[in-house]
């Protein structure tokens, strides 16, 4: 059974430039502010820095608007002619005149009314961004000038975590509910969604007018439980509902499968479309056994076994974590530029080495991953605009240089991390911030329910606690919802002036596997 699938790739492309292009408008701004010492100068010049950073990216929208609108009507045009087209054989075996969306009045102003409705949301949602991107570069421009003024941080820490910030904040749009979504994630769902429900209602209009009172649903792996209830069925359009299963297709109501419902048939983020069915002329397009399968665990990644839908969920996650690294290299390559402070240049030099190492782990493991599972690399959804190719040299070179620091750190023949400090037999212990340089320490904990997690901290070239690797999930699987058993990895990076290293908390990369393997 086909299913239309608009490209939305080109439109995409749009929002998550501007993305980009706003993140380092915000991230050079922020570098040329200076932070002067009189509050009532520094108000001053915030705001007005922040009042044509609002204006620069309203300037930004629109000056993607009319290319973005053209490729949405082109969307649109396509889902209609497409899905009149995959229904025509149907209709025209059931005796119908094949029908033509451009010379159906009724069907075309179903496709201009979707249409308009879809571009009017789209439009208040992107208006938003300039809202919500001049607050973020307030509160960032804010809070750097606490930190300095008040002595607790110096003016590069500060600025670090303020790029950092901005880097991760990115732009985002604001739905009327409060709920914030970064601009390229709300455009599409936005778009795809109402294509989707525009080409359903232009389906139903073109069955209505042919007498068709029944619709065959489509069916696909990975279901949320409320859709695979009734996805591979039947749904009565027309008459009253006199039977309940027909050719052995149960048959559902429009409000049985939420016809209208943004949690619905044809929703949010719904994938599952319909198309005509005539009782004792069409043929299911699935068997129960077939409907039964779609949600088998098939396909293998690293000896476990997961369902399509889990694969395609696993891979937007690994993209979006490499985009995410992406977008803060180029936020700390930028502001290395804009900066003639030595100090902070250094600094800003020495964050984009330590982001280029865990991007380029990131790439690895999503290709490990592609290879694996026989995924296609999906190259667009991992792009940056501000990450060309001289920042990827720069990338490949800084990592290159960080591993060279972690050289006195040795191996076994099977690629396994050698460690340097057993502390297993002490029981729990206090593990130290500061230790041996390259030291590898190795301690084991036991839960109250008698599991046993052994974990590894390492230290880098300065004896500073680097990374952790924790082989399970402390007894707490909700809060570390990683790997098979709930195995991740803690980065620290450490801030001058600060007590504590900041941390971040993740899946283990390809290579931590390897060199951690005798513990997972």
């Amino acid at each position: 059974m086909q299913n239309y699938e608009p490209d939305v790739t080109q439109l995409l492309g749009l929002y998550q430039q501007l993305e980009d292009d706003i993140v380092a408008d915000m991230v050079r701004r922020m570098l040329r502010m200076g932070f002067v010492s009189e509050t009532t100068a520094y108000q001053a010049e915030v705001l007005q820095t922040a009042g044509i950073l609002y204006d620069d990216i309203l300037q930004m929208i629109a000056d993607r608007t009319d290319a973005s609108v053209a490729q949405v009507r082109v969307m649109f045009e396509d889902a209609g002619v497409q899905t009149v087209e995959i229904d025509n054989d149907t209709h025209e075996a059931a005796g119908e005149a094949p029908a033509d969306i451009r010379q159906d009045g009724g069907m075309k102003q179903v496709l201009d009314a979707g249409y308009r409705k879809t571009l009017g949301t789209m439009r208040n949602l992107v208006s938003t961004t300039a809202n919500t991107t001049q607050t973020a570069f307030l509160q960032a421009c804010d809070r750097a000038y606490m930190q300095v003024s008040s002595g607790a941080f110096s003016y590069q820490d500060a600025i670090r975590m303020a790029v950092r910030n901005l880097a991760d904040g990115g732009a985002y749009v604001t739905y009327p509910t409060g709920h914030r979504d970064r601009i390229d994630v709300a455009v599409r769902r936005c778009v795809l969604t109402g294509v989707g429900q525009t080409a359903a209602a232009v389906a139903k209009k073109r069955a209505e007018d042919s007498g068709c009172q029944y619709m065959e649903l489509t069916a696909h792996g990975g279901a949320r439980p409320e859709h695979a209830r009734w996805q591979g069925q039947l749904v009565q359009i027309q008459g009253k509902r006199t039977r309940k299963v027909i050719d052995g297709l149960k048959v559902f109501t429009l409000q049985e499968i939420g016809y209208g419902d943004g949690r619905g048939f044809k929703g949010w983020n719904c994938r599952h479309n319909w198309h005509p069915y005539y009782p004792g002329l069409s043929t299911p397009n699935y068997t129960p056994e077939e409907i039964a399968r779609l949600d088998e665990k098939s396909i293998s990644y690293n000896g476990e076994k997961y369902t399509e839908y889990e694969i395609s969920q696993m891979q937007r996650k690994g993209e979006r974590k490499v985009r995410t690294l992406k977008r803060r290299a180029a936020a700390l390559e930028e502001a290395a530029k804009n900066t003639d402070d030595p100090v902070l240049k250094q600094s800003l030099n020495d964050d984009f080495s330590a982001v280029s190492v865990r991007l380029k782990d990131a790439e690895k493991t999503l290709k490990d991953f592609c290879q694996q599972t026989g995924r296609r690399r999906d190259a667009f959804r991992e792009q940056v605009n501000g990450f060309g190719r001289s920042t990827a040299q720069r990338a490949v070179q800084a990592k290159k240089r960080e591993v060279d620091k972690y050289s006195k750190i040795r191996y076994n023949k099977n690629g396994t991390i050698i460690v340097t400090d057993d502390w297993k037999d002490r029981g729990k212990v206090a593990i130290p911030k500061k230790y041996k340089p390259n030291a590898v320490v190795e301690t084991v904990v036991t839960y109250k329910s008698g599991k046993k997690q052994i974990d590894r901290t390492i230290y880098d070239h300065n004896g500073m606690m680097k990374i952790q690797i924790h082989s399970g999930d402390h007894c707490k699987p909700k809060a570390h919802p990683y790997g098979t058993n709930g195995e991740h990895h803690h980065y620290y990076t450490w801030i001058e002036g600060e007590k504590h290293p900041r941390r971040e908390t993740g899946d283990l990369t390809e290579s931590e596997r390897k060199e951690h393997g005798d513990i997972l």
